[in-house]
């Protein structure tokens, strides 16, 4: 069977997600830097407000805790993560292409519900996917095979049709396992090539 679907993920992909670069703005010290990377973008508590089980104000409270930092701090740790959700631009025009040439474009990513919002308020490419699955909306997370299954069962989606891209080399390998092809992005022009090699041979 031909591809017909191609899915994005979104931070790293479609928008850029450098969790090093935000605690380098946030603090040149390197044992806080350390720790906001365990106790933040690390621990357990970040998936489960990608999964949209702990609110942000609720994450804040055990990050501020972990980390000896007040929430004040915490929450402006919070709005340099939302800022630096700026839009990776060379995407876009790989994206437009592939929706010319027939393909349907789907989201999958794992997001909490306020850097989605977020996102929606800041950029007006949401209408260039035919479907979109969020972590925080949906409850579950990337890798657990549920969340793709969601995809696939709500989009009516063959397995066999979709090529995912994410950033995530663990993510794309849990989709193989689902009968889903996947690129791990590290770049645009990487990211045409693989596309290139499986659509030619599709």
């Amino acid at each position: 069977m031909q591809f017909q679907n191609i899915i994005f993920d979104l931070g790293g992909v479609v928008v850029e997600w450098d969790p090093d670069g935000i605690i380098a703005e946030f603090s040149q010290e390197p044992k806080m830097a350390a720790k906001l990377k365990r106790e933040v973008f690390d621990h357990p508590d970040w998936a489960e407000k990608d999964r949209g089980v702990l609110s942000e104000a609720e994450v804040s409270k055990g990050f501020a805790s972990r980390t000896g930092l007040s929430e004040a701090r915490i929450e402006a740790l919070m709005r340099i993560v939302r800022e630096s959700l700026r839009l990776k631009a060379d995407t876009l025009p790989l994206i437009d292409e592939l929706r010319q040439s027939g393909f349907g474009i789907y989201c999958l990513s794992n997001m909490p519900v306020e850097h989605y919002e977020h996102l929606r308020k800041r950029y007006d490419f949401w209408e260039k996917f035919d479907g979109i699955v969020i972590s925080g909306l949906v409850k579950m997370v990337k890798p657990e095979p549920g969340i793709y299954q969601y995809l696939l069962t709500e989009y009516q989606l063959a397995p066999s049709t979709c090529i995912f891209i994410d950033d995530s080399p663990r993510n794309i390998e849990v989709a193989k396992t689902l009968g889903i092809e996947g690129i791990v992005f590290t770049d645009v022009q990487s990211c045409r090539q693989q596309l290139d090699g499986f659509l030619s041979g599709s």
